[in-house]
């Protein structure tokens, strides 16, 4: 889990830099709403961890649970 917050860390600082370096990219978002997520990020680090972990956890779940039980016509196509 710290590894995984460091890395959290890490990728929120570097977020102005590549807003600024991509707005274009970015039409609906503003640098206001960038620095505000960077706030909310830093202040909540384990809440947001925890949050990113669940969400990875359940993402892995899901995926393996489709590998395993594909729709039929996935299967088809698979074959």
């Amino acid at each position: 889990m710290q590894i995984f917050i460091k890395s959290l860390t890490k990728l929120v600082r570097s977020l102005p830099f590549l807003y600024r370096t991509h707005a274009e990219l970015f039409h609906s978002v503003s640098l206001e709403q960038v620095y505000a997520t960077i706030l909310f990020s830093l202040r909540g680090r384990e809440t947001v961890g925890q949050y990113l972990k669940n969400w990875l956890d359940y993402t892995n779940k899901a995926q393996a649970e489709f590998d395993r039980h594909p729709p039929p016509f996935v299967a088809k196509i698979l074959k």
